[in-house]
């Protein structure tokens, strides 16, 4: 596996870094605490503290997983994170999660850019074979869908949105289905 410590991953407009304690500040913990942010996350509703939100990223340090910071290029502004979770050396996998925190910053692109820079370093630097996402996000999974991930199925009813029951899409892309190698 390879070593984490200031790992920078550069695309045309968006750079991935290591998340950093330095990171959390009334900003990034703002977005945690946004409804409208959070509105298709498993911890929507829940509150963060900034305690709690400096403890989750000490403890990434220990994990296998990896966390980076989404950082616009030209003015180094932090504006979300992706996360390679459930990282799987035997089987060679892991789960893809995104948050654009920023809200002045959705609609421009970023999460394509970042999904590509993700799943680049997934498949060159971790030598993963598969990659997988599930979202009942229509914005993610319209992206995921136009960068050729596969949709494998629904988990149907599996989020409760707006008072009522919706899907969440699964999706995956292999090695050998990416296009920018």
């Amino acid at each position: 596996m390879q070593e984490k410590k200031g790992y920078l991953i550069k695309g045309q407009n968006l750079a991935l870094r290591k998340l950093l304690l330095t990171d959390v500040n009334k900003v990034y913990l703002s977005w945690l605490n946004d409804k409208s942010i959070q509105k298709y996350t498993r911890r929507r509703g829940q509150k963060m503290t900034m305690l709690g939100l400096k403890k989750f990223v000490k403890s990434i340090e220990k994990s296998k997983d990896w966390h980076f910071a989404i950082i616009i290029k030209d003015s180094k502004k932090h504006i979300g994170n992706v996360f390679l979770n459930l990282v799987d050396d035997l089987n060679k996998s892991a789960d893809l999660s995104i948050m654009i925190g920023d809200k002045n910053e959705w609609g421009k692109g970023y999460a394509g850019e970042v999904i590509k820079l993700a799943t680049q370093f997934a498949f060159k630097e971790l030598k993963l074979h598969r990659l997988s996402a599930g979202s009942p996000n229509p914005a993610f999974n319209t992206v995921v869908k136009k960068l050729g991930w596969t949709l494998e199925g629904k988990r149907r009813d599996a989020f409760f949105f707006e008072r009522k029951f919706i899907d969440i899409s699964c999706w995956s892309i292999l090695k050998n289905e990416w296009k920018n190698k």
